[in-house]
């Protein structure tokens, strides 16, 4: 009879280590040097074994506001156990999981921008002079420094990660403009291959003008944005939402919903969107609460709707608490296991939604401020170094 986990194997220690929550890996690590190196990203067969069990979790990198956190340091939550009706999430923020190094700490205020196959993607963010970035593992504390866009005469509008899971390269996009005349600038892109030491034009031309604030989504080797009002420009967008194929490096569109009016299209800062299960989702909170994905043969279906829902006290205080003219903005996050879609409500709290009932819902208040940065994440113990191996 087996006594102790360290009597077993080593082959079955790292398969009841590989199904265990990435917070419980990350203890056992400390507890024994047999351990570390079982879960070591050295080990091929515990990071295979880990990847086909990995769970989706939260990043959160709290503002430089937050008077209990460093804005330098990102924090892990486990969603599916530390948000479960009845637990308490007063205990955060929790021991950082990885620290941003000292050399990005000294150029600037770094913000995580998305994260994409187990790798983040921080940036500085609104700066003419210099255009720093790094992508990084934060389970092996592992980054690399993304070159910096030295090109005259353009402004960068926004930079993201993505990965053509063809080629299996990792990619960072860049959509700039250049102002080459008065008046409004022209919009293109910079593609550059993770690990390699430049960037090259991206022939396709992006559709419309995305920047930092604009909603996010990837997958299966695809951003999405939802285009915004852009006052620069001074016109509407011509798009809904649009998207950029990493493989192909060809951006696209996709058409609103049916029912949606220009009236409605207009208003569109109350919407977002994000990755629920494998597909892309849509909030939209404008005057009533609806959810809609798009799903495999690129239709839009409405999964929730609620007249009432936007006139919960919930939202009618947490909503509006820094301005009422702001309204209430919620950002799909992920489907939990029981049932409910996870939201992030206006960069600041965190609502769970059950789908099958109109008016359920309950906040889970993470004490962020507005600079705080939520995203959601799959963690992987594969090394930096191997993730790059296909650029």
């Amino acid at each position: 009879m087996v006594e102790s986990l360290m009597e077993l194997p080593p082959n079955n220690i790292e398969q009841i280590l590989s199904k265990l929550p990435i917070k419980s890996i990350v203890a056992f690590r400390c507890a024994c040097k047999t351990l570390l190196n079982l879960t070591s990203s050295s080990n091929p067969h515990f990071t295979a074994l880990h990847s086909s069990n990995a769970s989706q979790n939260l990043i959160i990198q709290f503002g430089r506001y937050c008077p209990y956190t460093l804005s330098n340091s990102v924090h892990l939550l486990d969603a599916q156990l530390d948000l479960n009706p009845g637990s308490s999430v007063e205990k955060l923020p929790p021991s950082p999981l990885f620290e941003l190094p000292d050399w990005a700490e000294k150029l600037g205020n770094f913000a995580l921008v998305n994260a994409c196959n187990g790798l983040l993607f921080f940036a500085v963010k609104f700066v003419l002079a210099q255009q720093c970035s790094l992508v990084c593992n934060p389970i092996t504390k592992e980054h690399v420094r993304v070159p910096e866009v030295i090109y005259q005469k353009t402004t960068t509008s926004g930079l993201w990660l993505g990965f053509s899971p063809n080629s299996r390269v990792y990619k960072v996009l860049r959509i700039y403009t250049y102002n080459h005349s008065p008046g409004p600038g022209v919009i293109a892109a910079h593609i550059h291959d993770v690990g390699s030491s430049s960037w090259r034009d991206v022939v396709s031309t992006p559709l419309d003008n995305i920047d930092w604030n604009n909603s996010y989504a990837f997958i299966n080797g695809i951003g999405y944005w939802i285009c915004q009002y852009d006052p620069d420009f001074n016109r509407p967008p011509a798009n809904f939402i649009v998207f950029f194929d990493f493989e192909s490096e060809i951006f696209g569109k996709i058409d609103a919903p049916p029912g949606f009016d220009e009236c409605r299209l207009e208003n569109r800062y109350f919407m977002n969107i994000g990755i629920v299960g494998d597909l892309l989702c849509l909030i939209d909170s404008t005057e009533t609460l609806e959810i809609w994905v798009l799903n495999k043969c690129g239709e839009w279906l409405k999964q929730f709707s609620s007249v009432e829902a936007l006139k919960k006290p919930l939202f009618q205080f947490f909503g509006a608490v820094k301005n009422p003219r702001i309204g209430t903005m919620l950002r799909p996050l992920q489907l939990l296991s029981s049932g409910e879609i996870l939201m992030d409500l206006n960069s600041r709290n965190l609502v769970c939604c059950d789908m099958k009932k109109e008016n359920s819902f309950r906040l889970i208040n993470l004490h962020m401020d507005s600079s705080s940065t939520l995203v959601t994440f799959v963690p992987s113990f594969v090394s930096l170094k191997d993730a790059l191996m296909g650029n």
